[in-house]
């Protein structure tokens, strides 16, 4: 009896376990779709953003949250990141970016799309998804991420999360300009969702571009999407590669109506060898726009722009483009196709099309989806640790069979805001090489230490670094004695004259970085750098950004005063009381009290490192570089990574020569070896007696 009652209770004990699994996993992740993204470029694809089309036909918009805050994307069990680009349940409709961390030639890799948990906040990230990403959330133009131009009385304005690119007042050729300071290689695809606003009487409104540039002064490279008139009717390509120029007639119609938003994508790729330029509204090509020619399409990597002007005869067409958001993805043809396991769905890359004098606006949609008629079945889920060709076999063996490796990097790969090195005497090295070097490093910003008084002495160094991409920060007061009495006033002197030089400058800096020393270091008599940052945060108003460089042992609690003063703060992630910071635990466990204050006053802050540390060579700080990057990588604060001397990283070796293991006992190798042949044969005499 007490053997049944005991058998009873287990079986029982068994059921109301699976009875609760069940309960509890109907809670969370309500559901669970696969995805197979299929490579057909014939090309290796790294960090390539993938869209996701949702409907009705292929998710259950019930089961999500309202805003879609649940949604989860992953392969292997490794997250990925991605942004929600629109999101209306009620239609039931959406679009998702998911970056792909790598994806061979001609293959399939099977991604993992959840939701259903109720409790999960938001992780949708345009920053984290694409090359380059801005949504206008500051109240002004991130100085960090773009330069401005204008002439006349052109005017950029960011307010309530729009971008106004203007041109306001009735004057002959009145204009205004934003260009990126990040450059991009060619197989870029550059999008905005952008409205044409006109303000004036005359309702041609002004006129507007798009497009890649290389340089803003010369102009040598250059694609430019136009339109003009009322309702953008008249649009066409203007392309420059060094002296070749192109010009094209009037190729199609936007057809939006005046005050209404549309995105416009400009692609710019290379296939079989010929380089070629497209045109995509609202997600839809128009092959209409499609131009392709070696001769007049440069290869050069360039950076984007937008650009509003009056006409020359200064009518009133006055106005602007309005922005909600840019941003830059990878761009292959044929793109990467898309297909729902579960109903064998095939959501394609939109690859419907514009074409003729005659095109209706019914085709200018992206169909709901397409039946797929080939029964594709998914690959097995493939573990990505980081966007590098450094293919794992694993993943060979699940995306194909005959795929090719792809190149092995340099380095590790990883995505930041910033990744930067402090420089000294920038004259004393070969720019082209020295450019090389920080290519190869993905480093895209310089902090320039400043020695002497001749400001006017680095203008060549950084209208070089600017024609590469490279942003320039000067950095002051690192080799100011701050005791000294007259130590304020020499401060602000040197802070008037590189203000001075920025406005008179043809390569003014991109930023100042004040960088402060510890009162350990002097006695109470230090500068005072809130006077020094409430100064130049007065004078520099929007025109450069500002930094604070906080030194070890730094208290804290003065970062809230700082912190409305500067754009970012640099961390210095050495000479503490711990040496040796080289690994990610240790950085993140000294650096954390400023971390944690830069984040509790919404600020950002760079980790900068030290070679002096402890670094064997170039790999195990861009490794280290790439570990930091996935612990901060949803954490808003962390801005991104720098060096502190490029002289004692460039003298290190890129990767160092493993050391052969020696035995203690010299010759001891060889005995061993003497010793186990005579144990042999003598296994064998004595087998044979």
């Amino acid at each position: 009896m007490k053997k049944r009652l005991l058998t009873y209770g287990i079986v029982s004990t068994f059921f109301l376990v699976l009875i609760t699994g069940f309960a509890l996993a109907s809670t969370t992740d309500a559901c669970s779709q696969e995805i197979t993204i299929t490579e057909n470029s014939g090309e290796n694809l790294t960090g390539y953003q993938v869209p996701i089309y949702l409907d009705s036909s292929n998710f259950n918009f019930s089961q999500a949250n309202e805003d879609g805050s649940d949604l989860r994307f992953s392969s292997g069990g490794r997250s990925l990141n991605y942004w929600i680009e629109t999101w209306d349940p009620e239609a039931e409709k959406a679009l998702i970016w998911v970056r792909i961390p790598f994806l061979l030639a001609n293959s399939n890799i099977t991604l993992l799309m959840k939701c259903g948990d109720s409790e999960v906040t938001a992780v949708s990230s345009g920053e984290e998804t694409f090359d380059f990403f801005d949504g206008f959330e500051d109240d002004k133009l991130q100085s960090l991420l773009w330069r401005s131009e204008s002439a006349g009385g052109g005017l950029v304005e960011v307010e309530d999360g729009i971008c106004k690119v203007s041109a306001p007042k009735v004057h002959a050729y009145d204009s205004s300009m934003i260009y990126s300071k990040a450059s991009f290689d060619i197989n870029s695809m550059f999008v905005v969702k952008r409205m044409k606003v006109t303000t004036g009487k005359d309702e041609r409104g002004p006129l507007l571009r798009q497009g890649f540039i290389d340089q803003i002064s010369s102009k040598k490279n250059e694609i430019q999407h136009e339109t003009e008139l009322a309702n953008e009717t008249r649009v066409s390509w203007e392309t420059s590669n060094r002296k070749e120029r192109y010009n094209s007639f009037d190729l199609t119609n936007v057809r939006v109506p005046e005050g209404e938003w549309y995105t416009s994508g400009i692609a710019w790729y290379e296939e079989n060898d010929n380089r070629s330029i497209a045109w995509f509204k609202d997600g839809v090509r128009d092959t209409k726009m499609d131009y392709t020619s070696s001769e007049y399409v440069t290869n050069i990597p360039m950076h984007i722009y937008l650009y509003a002007a009056s006409y020359s005869d200064a009518s009133k067409n006055t106005g602007y483009m309005a922005v909600d958001y840019v941003f830059v993805r990878k761009f292959v043809n044929p793109e990467p196709t898309v297909t729902f396991a579960s109903a064998q769905i095939e959501d394609k890359t939109p690859e419907e099309t514009i074409s003729g004098s005659e095109t209706s606006a019914e085709n200018e949609t992206i169909s709901d989806s397409e039946t797929s008629t080939e029964n594709e079945t998914p690959v097995s889920e493939v573990s990505v640790s980081e966007e590098s060709s450094e293919i794992p076999a694993q993943m060979e063996e699940n995306q194909s069979a005959n795929a090719t490796n792809a190149p092995e990097p340099l380095f590790p790969r990883y995505s930041v805001s910033v990744s930067g090195i402090k420089l000294s005497s920038p004259y004393r090295f070969d720019f082209p090489a020295l450019s090389k070097d920080f290519d190869s490093s993905r480093i895209d910003t310089i902090f320039l230490n400043m020695s002497g008084e001749d400001v006017w002495q680095y203008e060549r160094f950084v209208k070089m670094a600017h024609e590469e991409g490279t942003t320039v920060h000067a950095v002051l007061f690192e080799e100011l004695d701050c005791t000294e009495e007259r130590a304020t006033n020499s401060s602000l002197a040197s802070l008037d004259a590189i203000l001075d030089y920025n406005e008179k400058s043809l390569a003014p800096f991109d930023g100042i970085n004040i960088y402060m020393k510890s009162s350990n270091d002097s006695e109470e008599g230090c500068m005072d750098y809130v006077t020094l940052l409430e100064a130049a945060e007065k004078k520099a108003g929007d025109k450069v950004s500002i930094s604070a460089s906080l030194p070890p042992g730094y208290d804290t609690s003065n970062v809230e005063e700082i912190a409305p003063l500067v754009d970012f703060f640099v961390v210095r992630a050495y000479d503490r009381e711990k040496k040796n910071l080289t690994s990610e635990s240790d950085i993140v466990d000294a650096i954390a009290l400023e971390m944690g204050e830069i984040r509790g006053v919404n600020s950002k802050g760079i980790i900068e490192i030290s070679v002096d540390e402890g670094f064997e060579d170039k790999y195990s700080i861009q490794n280290l570089f790439a570990t930091l990057a996935e612990y901060y990588a949803n954490d808003s604060a962390f801005m991104g990574v720098s060096i502190s001397n490029y002289d004692t990283y460039k003298a290190l070796p890129v990767k160092a020569e493993p050391e052969e293991e020696k035995s203690p006992l010299p010759g001891f190798e060889t005995l061993s070896v003497l010793l186990s042949g005579l144990g042999a044969f003598a296994l064998l005499k004595a087998r044979k007696n």
